[in-house]
């Protein structure tokens, strides 16, 4: 069995400012570093043989924060089939600063159509699952971490569970959250979906 742990990274510092990032390279905010730091308290008992990411700064500080807190860390992997889906002219802007009727029309297709220069629902899917085919013949059994980005992993949760595209819209991963699918035999299970419960202040 292979036990996937998704992470999406945590705030970057666009984020904080509300901006679409895409595959822009922002860093984590002050609060996105705290935040993986929660995340790599969490899982420091996690016995991880494999840690991918994507290789945007916002995915691999997560994934550095994480493995930091573990006794015996794998080496980190980035994989570019893990970026963010690639926003085109939308990206450093904010949503205020969009067409609204261009971005409505694309929010009322489910998200499906390529933003302006940007990549398109079918372009990611493909993307994501040859990354994900990629993890899962070098790790054929074990618990490994990947930390990708919302559009990113949401792809791959339909790409598992076999979801039709449509239903990326409908599913929802917030920063520095816990996702995790088990692997038996070509069949995947939702174990866990979006978990912030390591967040939460006490």
């Amino acid at each position: 069995m292979v036990r996937l742990l998704l992470v999406r990274h945590g705030e970057s510092v666009w984020n904080e400012e509300e901006r679409i990032q895409g595959q822009q390279d922002v860093p984590l905010s002050e609060r996105g570093r705290a935040q993986a730091k929660a995340l790599g308290r969490r899982l420091r008992d996690e016995f991880l043989v494999a840690c991918y990411s994507s290789p945007l700064r916002r995915a691999a500080e997560t994934a550095r924060e994480i493995l930091s807190t573990l006794a015996s860390p794998p080496s980190l992997t980035l994989m570019p089939e893990l970026m963010e889906r690639r926003f085109g002219e939308w990206e450093g802007k904010c949503l205020s600063d969009l067409d609204k009727k261009e971005f409505a029309r694309w929010l009322a297709a489910h998200q499906l159509p390529a933003p302006p220069d940007g990549e398109s629902m079918d372009e990611l899917l493909v993307r994501v699952e040859r990354g994900l085919r990629r993890i899962l013949t070098e790790v054929p059994e074990g618990s490994v971490l990947v930390v990708g980005h919302g559009g990113s992993l949401k792809a791959m949760l339909c790409v598992l569970l076999r979801l039709p595209p449509t239903s990326f819209i409908r599913l929802h991963i917030d920063n520095a959250s816990l996702t995790i699918v088990e692997v038996r035999s070509g069949r995947s299970s939702l174990v866990v979906f979006n978990d912030t419960c390591h967040l939460q202040t006490r």
